[in-house]
């Protein structure tokens, strides 16, 4: 509980620097997210092995955080590397989630619930579409990588969603809101860079991605629990 405590301290603060323009505490802050959730996993389930996937998940989301906030006109490395490492870094941490959520229900003998009901894919594609309807024309060069991602983060939710019948109610619900949280987030910062810069775009960004993150890994400890 201390762990979490803390958390949600450095996110609030991080949060808050946000609002002030603080660049030294909002540095300060976001470079300790993912490390504190990974001492939670640590400090909660010592199977180690079987983590192994989130803590590859949360080890790039940090190596994400970290190119992401580097300020983009007083760096030596190009703007663009810069948001491209980010984006890689984030793309793998979704990979991760979603060959987690895979692994949870692997080999189980029920059918999953896309498999029952396909026409659950309507609206994860609907929102494809349209957000890339939104992003296209001004995405230039950053079509393919953006197309990519997109499809890659959207698969992680679908993957969360998959879940359900397979592990217990309030994990599939702390990991699913978790995953859609962390596709508004990401559908944020596109929109704001790429389409319109918006006001508290940052606030709302962070905020929902700290808030994804826990969730998610609330879900997935609260799942392992529950099978020990």
């Amino acid at each position: 509980m201390q762990i979490i405590l803390f958390y949600f301290l450095i996110g609030l603060l991080n949060v808050c620097a946000e609002f002030l323009v603080n660049e030294p505490l909002k540095y300060a802050s976001k470079v300790l997210l993912m490390p504190t959730l990974m001492l939670f996993v640590y400090r909660t389930i010592k199977a180690t092995n079987v983590m192994r996937m989130i803590y590859a998940a949360l080890f790039f989301s940090w190596l994400g955080d970290i190119f992401l906030m580097f300020p983009k006109t007083q760096t030596v490395i190009s703007p663009k590397l810069l948001f491209l490492a980010g984006l890689i870094s984030f793309l793998i941490a979704h990979i991760f989630y979603s060959l987690y959520f895979y692994y949870e229900i692997k080999g189980k003998n029920t059918a999953s619930i896309i498999s029952k009901n396909p026409s659950l894919l309507l609206p994860f594609a609907i929102f494809v579409a349209t957000l890339l309807y939104i992003l296209f024309p001004t995405l230039d060069a950053m079509k393919v990588p953006v197309i990519i991602y997109t499809l890659v983060i959207i698969t992680m939710a679908i993957m969360a969603l998959n879940r359900h019948g397979f592990v217990e109610s309030r994990s599939f619900v702390y990991v699913f809101i978790g995953a859609c949280l962390f596709v508004f987030s990401d559908a944020c910062i596109a929109i704001n860079l790429f389409y319109k810069p918006f006001n508290l775009a940052r606030l709302l960004i962070m905020s929902t991605y700290i808030t994804a993150q826990f969730l998610i890994i609330k879900g997935v400890i609260l799942s392992k629990q529950m099978k020990a």
